[in-house]
């Protein structure tokens, strides 16, 4: 490895959870890219019948096709019958229309699983707005299992989960995502991938990332800070009851739910699950805020359930417990800091 210095303190770069950091000040450089020939984005051409979401390896452009034969060349989108004479304008647009969806087969033979699998992936990446930095290491590892057990892989797509699972754990705070999403953005795109399952498939293969430790609820505090406060009905709220910006409320709800958590000790938590306590932890702060500059909250339960989609009563079990502890002092802390935002 290069040896790469600080911009700030001059100290040597470490590579830590897919990203070079700093260990002395902590500042966070750029994401680590491992070589890998996979690569996701749009078709650039001129030709607008051709641009869309694909997948290639090698650089080699693959649309994943369900039909075992091709239609046409591939560049061609004028037909001929089999004496090679044009066939008539009505059919040559349905067979355009065809082949928009359904093209380049050839180009996938022999290798329709990998294809296929990278296409759900392309797909789950976007319904959960995966970073290109998780993106690739997911590709990465998917392709490093794959070719390390290739006979011990019977299931490419619940591969393909796994991958995804084990970039998210790696980058922690860069991708909170839970299990449960993970497996129910593949359930809603029809594939079986039940926890388990990844739980199994990862013994199978004897993988042990040490980085894939327990989740806290810190890791979780500016995801659900911003699912809440950038949600339609709670920013008219904010406004009309707070009158501040809903940008500088969102940093103050961070702000107050990090100290929250600086507040009760993991051991306490129990086995409380670490998404719905942060979920809880946003309620707790706004009802802190809204009683130091005397006015009533912009949030209930039902508001933070429906934005972070945590079932309500939990909210309600959580906020009960975080009530346990005393905040005064940091909520003062906080609000003098930031009082001018409130004149």
């Amino acid at each position: 490895m290069v040896d790469y210095r600080c911009d700030e303190c001059n100290s040597r770069i470490i590579e830590q959870n897919g990203l070079y950091t700093c260990p002395s000040c902590g500042l966070v450089h750029e994401p680590v890219i491992k070589s890998s020939s996979f690569q996701l984005g749009s078709i650039a051409s001129k030709d607008q019948r051709k641009k869309q979401q694909y997948t290639s390896i090698n650089n080699q452009l693959a649309v994943v096709s369900s039909l075992g034969s091709s239609i046409g060349a591939v560049e061609e989108y004028l037909f001929r019958d089999a004496q090679g004479s044009l066939i008539g304008e009505h059919s040559q647009g349905k067979f355009r229309k065809f082949k928009n969806f359904y093209h380049i087969p050839g180009a996938v033979k022999g290798r329709e699983t990998d294809y296929r699998t990278l296409k759900i992936m392309n797909e789950v990446f976007s319904r959960l707005h995966i970073p290109n930095n998780i993106r690739d290491r997911t590709l990465y590892l998917y392709r490093k299992y794959k070719k390390e057990h290739k006979d011990k892989i019977t299931n490419h797509v619940l591969l393909s989960a796994l991958c995804l699972l084990l970039a998210v754990r790696e980058n922690k705070q860069n991708c909170p995502l839970t299990l449960k999403e993970i497996v129910g953005t593949y359930s809603e795109l029809g594939h079986r991938v039940l926890g388990k399952n990844l739980l199994a498939l990862m013994q199978k293969l004897d993988i042990k990332s040490p980085l894939a430790g327990i989740r806290r609820s810190e890791e979780y505090v500016f995801r659900v800070c911003s699912l809440v406060s950038n949600d339609s009905i709670t920013k008219e709220r904010i406004e009309k009851k707070y009158v501040i910006d809903v940008f500088v409320y969102e940093k103050l709800l961070q702000l107050l739910c990090l100290r929250i958590f600086e507040r009760i000790p993991n051991p306490d938590r129990g086995g409380r699950r670490p998404y719905p306590l942060s979920a809880a932890s946003v309620y707790v702060a706004d009802k802190l805020l809204a009683k130091k500059i005397g006015r009533s909250s912009a949030l209930t339960q039902k508001l933070v359930a429906q934005a972070t989609n945590v079932a309500e009563f939990t909210i309600r079990d959580h906020a009960e417990f975080i009530f346990r502890y005393d905040y005064d002092d940091i909520v003062t802390e906080i609000s003098n800091q930031i009082s001018s935002n409130f004149s």
